[in-house]
């Protein structure tokens, strides 16, 4: 346990954690999620925090949390603090096979199930002694993660607001308006984006590149949708939507299997193909590992990258 002197009291790092995950989050129970602890663990570590330095650091509104003053600038050094703590892991971590290269990716689980086997075949039958570990979750949980060292590269759906990140356009997937099969829209010879104004959608949760697409999509077409559900999980989204309760848009390979099944119907809009575009993004501050540099020629052979 990593302790850190400060004036005559001692700063215990994983209240000092929880303390921290609890003010981004806004939430005790997404704090407990992130830790893998019980949420009744995280309010004792955040009391015993308080009770240690002598400060109120919450107050409570509602179900949100908010920081008192002292709270928010003890926020301020937690980030930096936290952002050292995650560099300092992956150097440890990256150096505990000293016989064995390691490449670590993240991207999104649609990615991961469609776009990352081929791409990772590619590489392992070039690299054959690097260890890969593949991490998912959104494009957003990709992103700061990158941000704090925990992954080598990203790749995603683009999003606003990488600034720290080096963001390199890699391809443009394909996503498809998504039907039950007995929407009216079935019987029609195509559809407009427009035609969706007052349609109950089911979209991905906050921190996806695809919502973020899609939303921009239909914004540019002055379409604002009728937000139903908003879902992490692409088989929840196809199971609301094979039940009659709104529609979609979902990256193409995703729905293959349902529409062979007749379970689905996807659709092309009018304006044309739906493309997402992903991106390869890492920390625009330190050096990428060899590996991390041999897998950007590999996937992109006319990018230029120093020499290992």
């Amino acid at each position: 346990m990593f302790e850190i002197l400060k004036k005559r009291s001692i700063i215990n790092l994983n209240q000092f954690r929880a303390f921290y995950l609890a003010a981004k989050e806004k939430s005790v129970t997404r704090a407990a999620d992130i830790l893998h602890i019980t949420q009744p663990a995280v309010t004792m570590q955040i009391k015993s925090f308080e009770k240690n330095l002598d400060i109120q650091l919450f107050r409570k509104y509602g179900k949100e949390l908010q920081l008192t003053d002292a709270g928010t600038a003890l926020f301020g050094y937690a980030g930096r603090i936290f952002l050292i703590v995650g560099e300092l892991e992956h150097t440890l971590n990256s150096r505990g096979d000293l016989n064995r290269e390691s490449l670590t990716i993240g991207t999104t689980r649609s990615f991961a199930r469609h776009l990352m086997p081929e791409l990772l075949s590619r590489f392992q039958k070039r690299f054959p002694t690097v260890r890969v570990a593949l991490k998912v979750g959104s494009s957003r949980e990709i992103a700061d993660g990158l941000m704090a060292f925990q992954y080598d590269l990203g790749i995603i759906g683009r999003l606003p607001g990488l600034s720290k990140l080096k963001v390199v356009p890699y391809k443009r997937e394909e996503f498809c308006l998504v039907l039950p099969p007995q929407h009216r829209f079935v019987k029609k010879k195509s559809v407009s984006v427009r035609d969706l104004k007052n349609e109950p959608i089911i979209i991905r949760e906050s921190g996806s590149g695809s919502r973020h697409a899609i939303l921009s999509m239909l914004s540019s077409y002055n379409v604002k949708p009728s937000v139903l559900v908003e879902a992490g999980s692409v088989e929840f989204i196809k199971g609301y939507v094979i039940k009659g309760h709104g529609i979609s848009f979902l990256y193409k390979p995703e729905v293959e299997l349902e529409a062979k099944m007749g379970l689905l119907k996807p659709f092309d809009v009018e304006e044309g193909p739906i493309l997402v575009q992903t991106a390869i993004v890492y920390p625009k501050e330190g050096d990428l590992s060899p590996p991390a540099k041999d897998f950007l020629r590999l996937i992109e052979p006319q990018r230029e990258i120093e020499d290992r």
